[in-house]
This record gives C-alpha cells, sequence and structure tokens, in this order.
C-alpha cells in the first residue's frame, strides 16, 4: 500500500462525486473490515506492506507537537514494513533517508520557525506520480497542502487529512482575526474534500462537527514512557546545575514562549507563585518572541533554556515536579503527556485538547477558562503545598501516560488507511457501473 501525507493550508474547489443519491456527501464512509489482497467490488486491496508518502509542512528537526506527531507516524510506519515518502520544506539539514522530496520554503515574519513552502509545486507533483502511492495524507492546509489535494483528486489517489492546529485562534494573537471567518471556511472545504479527517481530541471533533466537517475521525497522541520518566540520570546534575537543591519545588513550562500559547497568563500566575513562595523554582523550555519578556518579569526565580532535543529534553522534563501549561489553542497538547509520563501532575487551563488529556483531580487540576491567573496561580500552589497529593497525582499521571503506546495508536489510523483505499475502490467501480452500456 502506498500512501502519501501532505501538510498545508489552503486546497482547491474540486470534489471526487460519489454515485450515492440523494446524499450530499461526496466521500461516505466504508465500513467494516477487508482482509488484504481481497477484492472489494472488483478492486484489490493493497497487500500487507503500504507505501506511504508524508508532505508536512513542519517536519524534524522542528520541534513542535505536529513535527512529533508524523515523526512517530513514519517510524511506526517504517517498523511493520511500509514505505514512507516524506514531502516537506528544506530546513538545510543533511539527510540520506531515500524518497524523499524537500520544497523551498520562506520563513514567515511573525512566526519565525515556521518555513512555508511556496509554488510551484510540478516537482512535488512529479515525485508523488513516480511514487505511486496508495493514499495521500495531508497534515496540514497550506499551499503545498493545497497543491497535493487538487493533484491527488486528478489522479484519483485516496486521500485523508488531519486537523492539528486552531490556525483561526491563532489568527487574535497576531493581528489578524478579521480572517476567522474565512479561515474556518477554507480549511471546512479543504478538509470535506477528503475521505476523513483525523482530529487528536474528542472536543476537537466536537468543535469541527459544530463547525460543518464531516468524516471525522479519532486520532489521539501517545508517548513512549520509557522514554520519558521521572528517573532520568540527570535530572540530580541538572539541578545542580541551575543552583537547586534537592527539595526545591520546581514548576516546569515546555513549549513555544508566544502569544499564542497564552503565556502572559502563565507569567502573571507564576508571579503570584513566587511571591508567596520564594523557595519555588521555575524552569521553562522552549523558545519563541515572548521569552525576553518573560524573562524580565519572572527574575532569577525562572531559568530559561531553549529548545532541548531528545535525551536532554526528557532530562529537562524530569527536574520539574509540577508541569503548568496555560494554552487555550491546544488540539491535544503533546507536551502534557511527555509532562504526565515525566512524573509530573499537570496544571492547566480546561481548553481544547487538554481538558481531555487531564483528568482533573487525578492526574493534575484544571482551572475553568476566564479564571483570573490568581485562580491559576492557587491550584498550582496546592500541589506545592501538599508533596502528598503531588505524588499521588505524579503517580496517576505516570500510569495514564504509560497505557498511550504510540504503536497502538498508529496502528489504528493504518486502518484508516486501508478503509480510504477500499471507498475510493468501491467508488470506482461504482463509476465503472454506471458507465457500462445496457
Amino acid at each position: 500500500m502506498r500512501v502519501v501525507g501532505f501538510a498545508s493550508a489552503f486546497g482547491p474547489r474540486m470534489m471526487c462525486s460519489v454515485a450515492i443519491p440523494k446524499s450530499r456527501d461526496p466521500h461516505p464512509p466504508l465500513r467494516g473490515t477487508f482482509s488484504r489482497g481481497e477484492k472489494v467490488f472488483g478492486f484489490s486491496l493493497p497487500g500487507p506492506n503500504m507505501r506511504v508518502s508524508l508532505i508536512t509542512e513542519t517536519f524534524a528537526p522542528q520541534v513542535n507537537g505536529v513535527s512529533r506527531t508524523l515523526g512517530e507516524l513514519d517510524r511506526c510506519l517504517t517498523e511493520r514494513g511500509d514505505v514512507v515518502q516524506l514531502i516537506y520544506p528544506d530546513y538545510g539539514d543533511p539527510t540520506d533517508r531515500p524518497n524523499v522530496c524537500r520544497v523551498r520554503a520562506v520563513n514567515l515574519p511573525f512566526y519565525r520557525e515556521l518555513h512555508l513552502p511556496l509554488p510551484p509545486f510540478g516537482r512535488v507533483h512529479r515525485a508523488i506520480d513516480a511514487f505511486r502511492p496508495d493514499v495521500v495524507h495531508i497534515a496540514t492546509e497550506a499551499f503545498l497542502g493545497l497543491s497535493v489535494l487538487r493533484h491527488s483528486l486528478r489522479r484519483q489517489v485516496p486521500i485523508v487529512s488531519s486537523f492539528h492546529t486552531n490556525f483561526d485562534q491563532y489568527s487574535d494573537h497576531y493581528g489578524v482575526g478579521w480572517t476567522r471567518s474565512l479561515i474556518w471556511r477554507y480549511l471546512r472545504w479543504f478538509h470535506n474534500r477528503t475521505r476523513a479527517t483525523y482530529a487528536p481530541s474528542r472536543s476537537t471533533i466536537a468543535q469541527l462537527e459544530r463547525l460543518g466537517f464531516d468524516r471525522l475521525a479519532l486520532w489521539p497522541r501517545g508517548v513512549d514512557s520509557s522514554f520519558f520518566r521521572p528517573d532520568r540520570p540527570r535530572r540530580s546534575a541538572l539541578r545542580t546545575a541551575f543552583g537547586w537543591g534537592p527539595d526545591d519545588p520546581v514548576v516546569a513550562y515546555v513549549s513555544r514562549i508566544a502569544p499564542e500559547k497564552n503565556v502572559d497568563y502563565l507569567a502573571r500566575a507564576l508571579t503570584v507563585v513566587v511571591a508567596r513562595r520564594p523557595d519555588v523554582r521555575l524552569l521553562l523550555v522552549g523558545d519563541g518572541p515572548s521569552r525576553a519578556d518573560l524573562h524580565a518579569r519572572l527574575g532569577a526565580s525562572a531559568k530559561f533554556v531553549g529548545y532541548r532535543f531528545g535525551d536532554d529534553l526528557a532530562d529537562h522534563y524530569a527536574v520539574g515536579d509540577v508541569f503548568a501549561f496555560t494554552s487555550l489553542t491546544e488540539t491535544f497538547g503533546n507536551v502534557v503527556l511527555e509532562a504526565m509520563a515525566s512524573g509530573m501532575p499537570v496544571v492547566a487551563v480546561r481548553a481544547g485538547g487538554v481538558g481531555d488529556v487531564v483528568q482533573d483531580g487525578a492526574t493534575g487540576l484544571l482551572v475553568e477558562p476566564g479564571s483570573s491567573p490568581e485562580t491559576f496561580a492557587e491550584a498550582l500552589l496546592q500541589l506545592i503545598d501538599d508533596p502528598a497529593r503531588r505524588a499521588d497525582l505524579a503517580r496517576a499521571a505516570r500510569a495514564h501516560a504509560e497505557s498511550q503506546s504510540w504503536n497502538a495508536i498508529m496502528s489504528d489510523l493504518r486502518d484508516g488507511y486501508e478503509r480510504a483505499i477500499a471507498a475510493q475502490g468501491l467508488e470506482r467501480a461504482g463509476r465503472q457501473f454506471v458507465d457500462e452500456p445496457l
């Protein structure tokens, strides 16, 4: 089987018609299970191995939840014998892996870490044609994704998409909130041209359903709990390097330090915490346009260490005792699950996918949207002041993270690819039947 995945943000005005009378759905779902190689209405399903081409506008070495998720998808498919083709922006880093097509891109002035691929995309289309994918997975919806969507529809290749980012909410933070309605209209049009749209949380699915998105399916996130764990080898050494004692309470934050992560609210809450408990230490892992402002406001109590990678990232997670996360824009929040695997209870705002990940009172504490920063600070102080309760929540958080296996999650997605391929075969067979002369 061949799977093509893409990340972009705009799509063409094309659709594949389906011979289903009185249905507004251009791609009705095909339900049931099928065996590999089985004939479905005259169409053969792929054999035991897929060919997967994953196209995204963010991928390693970029550090964010989307790039990590797609990296895990690439790993899981490859380990089970599938062939993955990657199409993503050229970051200037070396690569020697086969089936890679990197695309010229530019940095956005308001989001320097984002590399936006620019047309023309003829070389991408030719690479896809040469690869002959079984299914196309479009992971983001910008220019690259739009171009691939149009090309794949023309080629009648099965297409699925995934929804990762609430771009409409980001627009408010970057002064273009007036585009919100236009963005939603475009995203709905884009995703409804694919056979399935995979969303990371049930709250995101509910939101998209209210906005008219069709054929939504759950694709949650996993974590490697053998890698992210509380007993990392450098935990003590890092605390010593920061000048912190082994029993000093540490509040950690790991993410981009930017307006869309609600970091002004975070800074105000942490200022209250440190004022009441001067012995509390703050660890902020990440970078972004708000870093200098937060550094000035939080002072000597905070350590800003920038982005961290691999073992170094996992070691920094293990330093923390409580994880603070105030973002309102997350469709899931990979960092929350990584923090839980690292043995930290989470204090977060009950918004987006984070409210689905954290069980209030069991694996962390949730603060209602619209609550004051002082209320968020009080939730942090509850766990800082009560080590026994903090330890109980930490154990439950770790246990939940251990149950979230990447391999099982990606296997379910792969089953979805097979359903999309079978549905495409059914549609083709239906068109051939209609076209046959009587």
